[in-house]
């Protein structure tokens, strides 16, 4: 059933409807992709326009509380996208220069290999299973000569959430999340079947109750990542220099020894012309 909103007795401002509806949906625990009222309805309860309605609503999309479908079976539907804003914030930084990649993988090893080592402290039969299915379905897929990038992923995604620190979850994710659209070119067969290997350690160390291994172990899973990329980028690097023309200052472009040879060759035919 959609929640029901009072009137505000006033014209208000967009902010303060998103405020409202914000509110409703924590106080009430609304669920996961549980119907909103319509943009429509929404703008009767609370007694103003569907424009101040829409801005609201555009505010919480924008802030992970909601999200908006089109279609016939479309409308406003509760959402936990609680990363959106800071996967935003590190775009822009990265964008305008004040953040590089490197700086992402400086933050992987802050947070994840601590993630690791309290999993291996606390994690339950339970969180094991998880991690081992993560596993296995890798396994499988790249037996099958599929990409497994997203398992990958999807493993040390796993890992940052069983740590138990919602918080420590949504900047780690939002972290890979942003690298992984990057680097994800980097990650060839032989770099995906090194990180499966170190994955099914990573779990026995965490089984075995050893958190001072599970940490180390994500560590030097990162570092490797880490490394792979830097040798792609300067690969690209130099690749790109490499076919880049170097023209002289009057634009000419220099001539190859094939052709100073001909150019020598025609200019001593010419002198031997009478």
């Amino acid at each position: 059933m959609a929640p029901v909103f009072q009137s505000l007795g006033r014209r208000s401002a967009y902010l303060e409807v998103a405020d409202r509806i914000r509110a409703t949906i924590f106080e009430d625990k609304l669920a996961l992709f549980q119907r909103m009222p319509s943009e429509r309805e929404l703008a009767a309860q609370f007694g103003v326009s569907r424009v101040v309605v829409r801005e609201a609503i555009r505010t919480l999309e924008s802030s992970g509380l909601v999200t908006v479908k089109k279609g016939p079976k479309g409308g406003i539907f509760v959402a936990q996208d609680y990363e959106r804003p800071i996967v935003d914030t590190v775009t822009n930084l990265l964008a305008g220069g004040e953040a590089t990649l490197d700086n992402l993988f400086e933050i992987r090893l802050l947070i994840e290999p601590y993630a690791a080592a309290r999993v291996a402290e606390r994690g339950s039969a339970a969180d094991f299973a998880v991690l081992e299915g993560s596993i296995a379905a890798a396994e499988r897929e790249h037996g099958a000569d599929h990409s497994v990038r997203h398992r990958y992923i999807d493993f040390h995604r796993q890992i940052i959430r069983l740590a138990g620190n919602p918080l420590l979850a949504i900047v780690g994710e939002t972290v890979l999340l942003v690298l992984y659209d990057r680097v994800k070119a980097v990650l060839s067969a032989q770099t995906t079947e090194v990180g499966l290997i170190m994955h099914r350690q990573l779990l026995d160390a965490c089984r075995h109750r050893q958190p001072e291994q599970a940490r180390q172990i994500m560590a030097q899973d990162i570092e490797i990542l880490s490394r792979r990329f830097a040798e792609f980028s300067a690969g690209a690097q130099g690749r790109a220099k490499r076919s880049r023309p170097n023209r002289k200052a009057g634009g000419a472009t220099p001539a190859s020894g094939h052709d100073r040879r001909s150019l020598k060759s025609t200019n001593n035919a010419n002198q031997e012309r009478p």
